[in-house]
């Protein structure tokens, strides 16, 4: 089931960048996934995601992404989909 909702950020900080990717960012579109791999690393409780099933579609993400870009000093590699797999 794919439910729309608004969200607050859509555009985050790495906070541990990894060197061999090079991201400095990571954007996801949605939250959750339908695939419930057993050794997906978003299934952790450390994250209170719920039911992963019942995917989330931020709806305002486009208007999200152009105020975080213009506000951004640092330029970096932008990740997808680290908690959900679009």
């Amino acid at each position: 089931m794919v439910t729309e909702i608004s969200a607050k950020t859509i555009l985050n900080h790495v906070k541990q960048p990894d060197t061999w990717l090079g991201l400095k960012y990571n954007m996801n579109l949605c939250r959750d996934c339908q695939h419930q791999c057993i050794y997906c690393d978003s299934r952790s409780e450390c994250y209170r995601l719920g039911d992963l099933a019942d995917i989330r579609a931020k709806v305002n993400a486009l208007e999200l992404l152009k105020d975080a870009l213009s506000r951004k000093r640092v330029r970096g590699t932008v990740g997808f989909g680290s908690m959900n797999d679009l």
